[in-house]
């Protein structure tokens, strides 16, 4: 497969720096705060961003530096004051790894314009970023096909082509960083389906029952995803939505009113709001707890208003 070799250059890259720094005599000089100052050591910088390389983008949030700044965004920082402090100084591995900072970034054409200035300077990671373009190329092609925009099952169909490719990208790449960002970015997709079917179920026929169908296959499909959390409480969301939609739509006062209709809605939301709420140590639990007690008592008030 076309990058399986693709981190194994980096890091002879790596190797090659180090040495050049060591022969040139540099040291390295860690800043007492971990701001972002002119970095003076690029083997440093490429160091830390190293875990980045090897991390699950699907699964884990992209890792965090020092000073708890996402360390894609961190290492463009620090390699453009390094570039400032030391002009020209091995643009080469400055803008490989630019290149891939951009691409963990999902920023492919930056990712691009980088990877092509290294294949054009025909150094030692050269062949590796002719590689890499080859690879982002073909998420450009999938993620920039236009989309039609008069008939919704056509853009939904297109949507579920866009998504296939992205499935068979994951494969072709398996085991490498170009699997995971195949996997985020058919995600996304996926996510996007179901707030166009949300936005349009009034169009649809069965659109509501079409979200809810939209909403399992999501968080089925994607159980694994560091997203999980949050389109389990979206999904509950969706469920307060049409108990709401159901009260606004039969006054809980009068007799149309079928409290055991409104209850199955509350049911569904509570289900998916206690799923995340259950779990120790994710950032959305606070969330799902909060939505617990305000549907609670969204239940308590249409209670007393039906009685």
């Amino acid at each position: 497969m076309p990058f399986r070799s693709s981190i194994s250059p980096f890091l002879n890259g790596f190797a090659l720096l180090a040495l050049l720094l060591a022969t040139a005599g540099c040291s390295a000089k860690r800043p007492p705060d971990p701001q972002y100052q002119a970095a003076g050591n690029l083997l440093e910088i490429v160091k830390d961003f190293q875990r980045l390389v090897r991390e699950d983008q699907y699964r884990f949030p992209i890792p965090k530096d020092v000073t708890g700044v996402n360390i894609a965004k961190a290492t463009l920082v620090r390699l453009d004051d390094y570039e400032k402090g030391h002009p020209g100084g091995l643009s080469e591995i400055v803008d490989f790894s630019k290149a891939m900072a951009y691409e963990r970034l999902r920023d492919y054409n930056q990712a691009m314009v980088y990877y092509h200035k290294v294949a054009e300077s025909n150094g030692r990671l050269g062949e590796q970023a002719k590689k890499n373009i080859e690879a982002v190329q073909a998420f450009q092609d999938i993620l920039q096909k236009p989309l039609p925009s008069r008939d919704p099952f056509e853009y939904v169909r297109a949507m579920d082509e866009k998504v296939q490719a992205l499935t068979e990208l994951s494969r072709t790449h398996q085991g490498t960083p170009y699997e995971f960002l195949a996997l985020v970015e058919e995600e996304r997709l996926d996510r996007a389906k179901v707030a166009f079917a949300e936005l349009n179920r009034s169009r649809l026929q069965n659109g509501n029952q079409l979200v809810i169908v939209g909403y399992t296959q999501l968080i089925t499909k994607h159980k694994e995803s560091k997203n999980l959390n949050s389109h389990l409480l979206d999904f509950g969301d969706y469920y307060v939505k049409l108990a709401k939609e159901y009260t606004a739509q039969n006054d809980p006062e009068g007799l149309n009113f079928d409290m055991e209709v409104f209850n199955e809605l509350a049911k569904s939301a509570l289900k998916y709001y206690t799923e995340v709420a259950q779990q120790d140590g994710v950032t959305e639990k606070m969330e799902a707890e909060g939505k617990i007690k305000s549907l609670q008592a969204l239940t308590e008030k249409i209670g007393s208003l039906q009685r």
